[in-house]
């Protein structure tokens, strides 16, 4: 009961959090600029968003082809067509306010129909998952060599002049200062006892966990084709660039942004999918105020990170129901065998 209830505390407060985000998206937009997003909406180019979407597919089979190859390592075969039909449902799952259910879709449905087990399968989700945050730690560094000037100021003014002005307080301050810190320490001790007490229990589902997908982190090292898997990596990220900065040609004035300001958008826009589920709310809010320090206009930098969006939800919404409707029609031979239990 007590799992259950947690986990729909976990569904609601990331629902809260997207619906959240959406209104901070569209806060304090006039009834003016409201008319001017929906003028955006209606005189948008939607065929660059349709050539997006097109290419993006590219990206989305080229990662399934890496993942049939990090499986092959452990000695399975599934069929192209099955991790690609995983993989697109994995999209779709990951739009709901669930954590991990794309993950945990993509592996389920292998163990369903190629009898792959689940941890190892999982293992290789996650090695594919620190293969990405190396990639967009690269995406980061091209984009502050590209726009060092520009990030080197917003650095300053959000983060660094803040910090300054915070030891100018404690100096002014060093009663309230020094109170502050003993509290905080006070807290900390507190925190790290309880955590001690837990330490075992707390352990010991981690080194369970951990063993269930060892097997599959190591498939990066044993990956019989490397530069082909390289090769994969690089275009889908090169595909997911492309995509976006496509959509900048749907309208006016996005058309004349180029490849730094693109790069910009791109990183920071990733970030957003990592917020919250499928990136609702989080990647309008960032997109929006990244496109305004570019001085796009205010209704045109709320109106594309919606295009984007929404064409990309429709498309994964689409593909994954396919993919649902093709994997029983298609494994016909598996769903009339009887169950085996994975090895």
């Amino acid at each position: 009961m007590n799992k259950k209830l947690i986990s729909l505390l976990k569904v609601l407060v990331f629902l809260s959090l997207g619906l959240f985000l959406v209104w901070f998206a569209v806060r304090g937009v006039t009834e003016e600029q409201r008319g001017q997003i929906r003028e955006a909406f209606g005189n948008a180019n939607y065929s660059w968003v349709i050539l997006s979407l097109a290419i993006s597919i590219i990206s989305h089979l080229s990662r399934a082809m890496r993942w049939k190859m990090m499986l092959q390592t452990l000695g399975h075969e599934p069929k192209l067509s099955n991790t690609f039909f995983a993989v697109m449902i994995g999209y779709m799952a990951n739009y709901a306010p669930i954590p991990r259910l794309g993950e945990a879709s993509r592996c389920g449905i292998l163990t369903r129909y190629e009898k792959i087990p689940f941890t190892e399968s999982f293992g290789t989700v996650v090695a594919e998952r620190l293969i990405d945050v190396l990639c967009l730690m690269v995406v980061f560094f091209i984009t502050f060599l590209v726009q060092f000037a520009k990030i080197n100021a917003l650095a300053h003014q959000y983060v660094l002049d803040p910090i300054a002005k915070k030891f100018v307080f404690i100096g002014s301050h060093p009663v309230i200062a020094s109170t502050f810190i003993f509290l905080a320490l006070l807290g900390l001790i507190v925190f790290l006892r309880i955590r001690k007490k837990q330490k075992e229990g707390v352990l010991g589902k981690v080194f369970q966990f951990l063993s269930g997908f060892l097997d599959g982190l190591k498939t990066i090292k044993n990956i019989r084709k490397p530069w082909l898997f390289i090769g994969h990596t690089i275009v889908i990220w090169g595909v997911y660039y492309i995509t976006l900065h496509l959509c900048f040609y749907a309208l006016p004035e996005t058309s004349k942004l180029g490849f730094s300001e693109g790069i910009t958008v791109f990183a920071l826009g990733t970030l957003g999918v990592v917020f919250t589920p499928g990136g609702i709310g989080a990647y309008q809010v960032i997109v929006k105020n990244v496109l305004l320090l570019f001085a796009v206009s205010q209704s045109i930098s709320i109106a594309f990170p919606w295009i984007v969006w929404t064409s990309s939800f429709l498309l994964l919404m689409f593909l994954g129901l396919v993919s649902l409707i093709l994997l029983p029609i298609l494994n016909k031979e598996i769903n009339a065998s009887p169950e085996k239990n994975p090895a």
